[in-house]
């Protein structure tokens, strides 16, 4: 039977002699704080991509390409405060007559001609070879409501732009011997460094998504265009990579780890490339590949 063990916490598989299996799972019960031990046939880690490489970390293995080729999305960010001419357009506009018209109607002194139920802007550019980066245009409101909470939400748009790294050895997350983290795991250090094409195109990012924002309105004090934090967009890939050979990569193409027999990981980490749309499908393709190899078919 599938039992999920919640407030439960694996934190290291321990290897047979010849190291070419695992032989079982610590598990800690983190509400009772007693270790146990799982015995399988075959162990799938998915922790994700920062500590699926900490737990094989401690537990002894690591291959060279652990937590190296690690990618994430430069991620541009701004709030516009919607121009005036545009809100007019749509008293005029005869796509929106009759939601205009009804909603005046119940509330002729909303200055606004903007349903409060309207659906939220949702607008998505993908990705094209000279543009390697991906636009969302919506209303998110999870800045705003701080930075100026008196201000219409109907007048607020926000705009993500999500761009590419390309992998690098030297971009890579490390774990330290001597410091431990809250659960006593190996304390991770990240070491993240950005190649000359990598800026140049998230400037263009940058000026594109200003160029975008001038066009809808002015920027919200507060909110001005910005390069979000390192690690913000959590679309984080590489540090636990497939590929074709152990030299470059952690896992097979069935997502089994190198040189093991019963282990086989899941997750962004084992997309072996950056990209700048969100990465879930792609980790679920590999999991649904691996899963069937387990089963013992061939896709």
């Amino acid at each position: 039977p599938f039992i999920l063990k919640e407030q439960h916490r694996c934190s290291r598989l321990a290897l047979s002699s010849d190291g070419s299996r695992i032989e079982y799972a610590e598990i800690t019960n983190l509400m009772a704080w007693e270790t146990f031990q799982v015995r399988a046939n075959t162990y799938i880690v998915c922790c994700n991509a920062y500590l699926t490489p900490q737990l094989l970390y401690n537990s002894g293995i690591r291959p060279d390409p652990l937590g190296r080729y690690l990618t994430e999305q430069p991620m541009s960010f701004t709030q516009i405060v919607l121009r005036q001419d545009h809100i007019d357009a749509i008293r005029s506009d005869a796509r929106f007559a009759d939601a205009v018209r009804a909603h005046q109607e119940e509330h002729p002194l909303d200055p606004l001609p903007i349903p409060s139920g309207d659906p939220e802007p949702q607008v998505w550019i993908p990705v094209s070879d000279d543009r390697p980066w991906h636009c969302q245009i919506h209303r998110d409101a999870f800045h705003y409501g701080d930075v100026a909470p008196n201000v219409d939400s109907r007048l607020i748009v926000d705009l993500r732009w999500f761009g590419i790294v390309e992998p690098s050895y030297d971009s890579y997350i490390t774990f330290a011997d001597d410091h431990v983290d809250a659960y006593g795991m190996p304390q991770p250090r990240f070491h993240w460094v950005l190649g000359d094409d990598d800026r140049r195109n998230q400037h263009r990012m940058m000026a594109d998504m200003v160029r975008a924002a001038n066009a809808l309105g002015g920027f919200m004090p507060g909110s001005e265009p910005t390069f979000v934090a390192p690690g913000l967009p959590i679309h984080v890939t590489g540090t636990t990579r497939m590929g074709t050979s152990p030299d470059d990569s952690v896992v097979d193409t069935n997502s089994k780890v190198w040189g093991f027999d019963n282990l086989y990981l899941g997750g962004n980490g084992l997309i072996p490339r950056g990209s700048a749309a969100n990465p879930t499908l792609t980790s679920v393709a590999m999991a649904l590949k691996a899963s069937e190899h387990i089963a013992g078919t061939t896709t």
